[in-house]
């Protein structure tokens, strides 16, 4: 019986592909840079406590009169449209993105506040009266 050796080919390492995942991962954390819109690639944080719902989305690179927050049929849409224009001879870069985040029914929407500082935002969205937990007292015997 012969036994013949077999080698499998050993993949050239490719510079071009390091550069590509490198990119991409640079796009993925700073929305802001991409050459391309972004539709809901910022990451958000979505917290809750007995007397609201607080959202807070990271937008670096966007100034607050670019981002626009609205609710809707039981959802909050966060937009944002940014021109960066580096000189006269370089084209407009335009850089977009929109997220949207459905609401519970229980919420206050007369009351919505949002602040935009250093690159976050924070929109806090209130419970109404009625639906917030009560502490009732109960006398033990």
């Amino acid at each position: 019986m012969n036994f013949i050796r077999y080698r499998t080919p050993v993949p050239a390492f490719n510079p071009g592909s390091l550069l590509d995942e490198l990119d991409r991962l640079f796009e993925a954390g700073f929305p802001a840079f991409n050459r391309a819109p972004v539709a809901g690639a910022f990451p958000i944080d979505v917290y809750q406590d007995k007397d609201s719902v607080t959202i807070r989305a990271e937008v670096p690179g966007f100034r607050k009169e670019d981002i626009i927050v609205s609710v809707a049929d039981d959802a909050l849409t966060i937009t944002g449209r940014a021109t960066t224009n580096a000189g006269k001879d370089t084209p407009k870069n335009e850089t977009t993105f929109e997220r949207a985040i459905a609401l519970p029914e229980d919420l206050n929407y007369d009351k919505i506040t949002a602040a935009y500082e250093n690159g976050v935002l924070t929109v806090t969205l209130p419970k109404r009266e009625e639906v917030k937990p009560k502490t009732v007292a109960v006398e033990v015997k």
